[in-house]
């Protein structure tokens, strides 16, 4: 792909309707924060670092009882689950310490997490089947062959991570379709309903049927419905409540209410304990039970290659979850994070957990959020967080055995609901009603089959979801006949730049350099700004239909287009980079300022390159997109490009596009615009200095200055540029008085005009047609240092305008025998002037340049 443009900072304000092409999204409160943070007393902030350590291993420590739960969920893991639940701490206590050690976040909070453990659930689920089939096979052996299964899988897990970032490779797993991952995480969700409901009544629940027989107990319907409309309370003060200390505060007070309640009713715990409300009293695995489990003796290695599917799928599901993690975690602290970093970060820590027998982890997106917008940045919380799962560990008794089953339970609901509320019931929000139609089917594959297979079969359903949608793009469009030709009023324009177009080609769909004319006029001090910053905007175009193939080269190109300062490295000096800042008009290279990067952090592609300030992704030629490449790519650019204060709005887009876009966060109502030149013009406004200078600067013209100087500062040349060295010969010089008719509709196009001092009237008919003589209203004003009329003269065509006078003006007229003798004079050297308007027309003119 590729891409020029154009800006200018500006301190006042802008008064168009536009705010987004002024809002630099949220860098300047997360500086304003981080700042604000750094500026506390270090004992305030170890006391909030430890603060929040506490409440973050308040909402941590009793999801990875629920997750043992759910990992070890055959009936043959009954009586070793004190063991086995404080094994699943255990890892994520190392998970946190990895975590806390290796990423670029200090206030990052790293767990075993519910997006992996479904792929572990399924390798326990097999090897016990598997086992139990022979009847000399203990219970111990079942046990150490599948925690060194599972351990094996972590290993495995976390090389390929750190393979996928050394490499580069995290977009990657983009190319899995986003409905197909909604499907496997509403899965997720059931399953951790099904884990809830086990862990409130004590019995195995597994599936629909397990769930069904359980719940035909009345006994058993009681001890749920604490903990089911826990989760619904949790679940409303999490999307109600935004603060989120809340959540918090409510999984606290579960507990306490029902103490308060035993109290209330003198009823004591060991009575609590007969009902099935809390677990019998029992001895606690100690370090040494755990150890035990591991027994090298005992286990099946032949059980091992069986899993290879489930892991692949579980790479490919873990990988594309924690970039979307972390694409999360940028938008929300408005800083661009390392997706590649982080992913092996991620690896590390599964390399790690899985070397102690652990389990798959990844960041805990809600929580590492909560703690950033405490302030704290500190890595205090980290270590908090682990020393508490770490004592969890060591304690001699078991915390099951004195807190209610439905406060582990509710956390497991509150999960369970807010998956499976999102994407089957609020997919809408995000995605057309097919490809919620496809999370559904993916949904109900994945649970009447294998997890690998129900997967598989939503990738398929998700590629015709895609051919259907494909077949349906329009192939022709009937264009209404015109008998004439329509009028363009483009008497006056100015240089801008050549636009290129990127094209993300889809079935063999390619496109070209598409010319734009603009209707707008501009001055000289206006098209000094365009012509010197006219590497500053990228035009970026797509084509075809954009579906999750195409998502990773629409992300990798776009970032090829953008270009950026390098960051600031901690020995640089804020006064070189203020000084370039305000050298607006000077190149990026040659003022001393930092050299540029792609907005990936490739290398520039040459010197010439200027920092992209205003992005135009163009839609004119796209026929469809779907979710993926909405979330996938355009979610993360539109991120990426706002992290780094550049502008990013949208044009053509159909309005199914732009539904899309809006639905999922990637866009505002105000960011679209009906052509790229609007887009265009809009911008061009904001970065004008008309737009800040007074009227009497605008018009004060330049009367005493020769024509070969005024075009040399039109072109953004310096004043004793050779470029336009003779042109003084070709113009002739007028005064004219107010009310002079330069030239009328309809008439030959025989000359144009520079105006130096005054201003011109640009006049079309009222009834928009281009015949003589009939009424005119007024387009627009001509200011001193614009030049008018050559568009039709260097075309040919007849006047579509009338020009006339306002007052009394200095012009350099060009006509047509002058223009034609500089061509002849000049016939055997290469020169062209003029950039006119959008797109490339450079024209021949009378041979002035050397």
């Amino acid at each position: 792909m590729s891409s020029t443009a154009h800006d200018r900072r500006r301190k006042s304000s802008i008064p168009f309707s536009r705010e987004f092409l002024l809002s630099k999204g949220p860098m300047a409160s997360a500086a304003k924060s981080h700042k604000a943070s750094s500026n506390a007393h270090p004992l305030t902030k170890f006391s909030t670092s430890l603060m929040f350590g506490i409440v973050n291993s308040i909402r941590a420590i009793p999801t990875m009882y629920g997750y043992a739960a759910i990992v070890f969920g055959h009936s043959a893991f009954d009586h070793h689950m004190p063991a086995l639940s404080k094994l699943v701490i255990f890892s994520s206590a190392i998970h946190q310490l990895m975590f806390t050690l290796m990423s670029s976040l200090p206030f990052a909070i790293g767990q075993v997490q519910n997006v992996g453990i479904i792929f572990l659930s399924v390798m326990a689920t097999s090897i016990c089947n598997a086992l139990e089939e022979d009847d000399s096979v203990t219970v111990e052996a079942m046990i150490a062959t599948t925690i060194v299964t599972i351990g094996v899988a972590t290993v495995s897990l976390g090389i390929c991570l750190v393979v996928m970032g050394r490499f580069k490779l995290a977009a990657l797993a983009s190319y899995l379709p986003m409905p197909v991952i909604g499907g496997y995480l509403a899965y997720t969700g059931i399953f951790c309903l099904f884990a809830g409901f086990a862990l409130s009544t004590g019995t195995v629940i597994n599936d629909l049927s397990s769930m069904v027989n359980a719940l035909g107990d009345g006994h058993n319907i009681l001890l749920c419905l604490p903990g089911f409309w826990g989760g619904v309370v949790l679940l409303a003060i999490s999307r109600n409540i935004k603060n989120p200390v809340a959540l918090s505060i409510a999984i606290v007070v579960m507990p306490t209410v029902f103490f308060l309640v035993l109290a209330a009713g003198s009823i004591s715990l060991e009575d609590a304990r007969k009902d099935g409300w809390v677990d019998p009293l029992e001895k606690s695995a100690s370090i040494t039970d755990i150890v035990a489990l591991y027994d090298s003796t005992l286990v099946h290695w032949d059980q091992i290659p069986r899993q290879i599917v489930t892991w692949l799928g579980m790479v490919f599901i873990v990988a594309f979850s924690s970039s979307l993690d972390v694409v999360a975690i940028e938008i929300d602290i408005g800083k661009k994070l390392n997706i590649n970093h982080e992913l092996k970060t991620v690896g590390w820590s599964n390399i790690v957990s899985g070397l102690f027998g652990g389990y798959t982890g990844s960041y805990n997106l809600e929580q590492t959020i909560f703690t950033c917008r405490s302030q704290t940045n500190s890595r205090i919380v980290g270590v908090c967080v682990i020393l508490a799962e770490i004592a969890i560990v060591v304690v001699p008794a078991s915390i099951m055995s004195y807190v209610p089953r439905f406060f582990m339970a509710s956390t497991l609901v509150f999960v369970a609901l807010d998956l499976m509320l999102e994407w089957l019931v609020l997919s809408y929000r995000k995605m057309y009603l097919r490809e919620c139609a496809v999370v559904w089917l993916s949904f109900v594959a994945i649970n009447f089959f294998a997890l690998e297979l129900g997967i598989v079969i939503g990738v398929g359903i998700a590629a015709l979801n895609f051919m259907v949608s494909f077949v349906q793009v329009l192939v022709m469009k009937r264009r209404p006949y015109s008998p004439g030709v329509a009028p363009n009023f483009a008497e006056s324009v100015v240089s801008l730049r050549p636009r290129f177009s990127a094209a993300v080609p889809n079935f063999g769909e390619s496109v070209g350099v598409r010319p734009r004319p603009s209707l707008t006029a501009r001055n000289l001090a206006q098209s000094t700004v365009f012509s010197m910053k006219h590497g500053s905007v990228a035009h970026i175009e797509f084509t075809g239909y954009l579906f999750f193939g195409s998502a990773v080269q629409i992300l990798v190109g776009v970032q090829k287009s953008v270009f950026v300062h390098k960051q600031k490295q901690p020995g640089d000096s804020d006064d070189e980079r203020g000084t370039q800042r305000e050298s607006s008009f000077l190149s990026v290279r040659r003022s001393g300022g930092y050299a540029l990067e792609c907005l990936d952090g490739t290398p520039a592609p040459d010197e010439s390159v200027q920092p992209t300030e205003f992005v135009i992704m163009d839609f004119a030629r796209v026929s469809g997109m779907d979710a993926t490449a909405a979330r996938s790519a355009f979610l993360i650019l539109q991120n990426y490009c706002r992290i780094r204060g550049i502008n990013v709005v949208f044009a053509n887009a159909t309005s199914d596009v732009r539904g899309l876009l809006i639905k999922n966060n990637v866009a505002g109502e105000s960011s679209f615009f009906a052509t790229a030149d609007s887009a265009l013009e809009v911008w061009a406004k904001q970065s004008s200095p008309e737009e800040n200078e007074p009227a009497q600067t605008q018009r004060r013209g330049y009367s005493n200055e020769p024509i070969s100087l005024l075009l040399h500062r039109y072109l953004g040349e310096p004043d004793n540029s050779q470029l336009l060295r003779g042109a003084d010969h070709f113009f002739r010089r007028m005064e004219v008085p107010a009310g002079h008719e330069f030239y009328h509709v309809a008439q030959a196009s025989d000359s144009f005009y520079f105006l130096a001092r005054g201003s011109v009237t640009l006049l079309v008919n009222e009834d928009g047609s281009i015949a003589p003589n009939q009424p005119l209203s007024q387009l627009q004003t001509v200011l001193p240092g614009s030049m008018f009329g050559e568009v039709l003269f260097l075309s040919q065509q007849s006047r579509q305008s009338a020009a006339v006078a306002a007052e009394s003006c200095t012009v350099f007229e060009m006509s047509r025998e002058q223009f034609d003798a500089g061509i002849l004079k000049n016939k055997y050297r290469k020169q062209y002037i003029f950039i006119v308007q959008n797109n490339y027309l450079f024209c021949d003119h009378f041979g002035l340049l050397t």
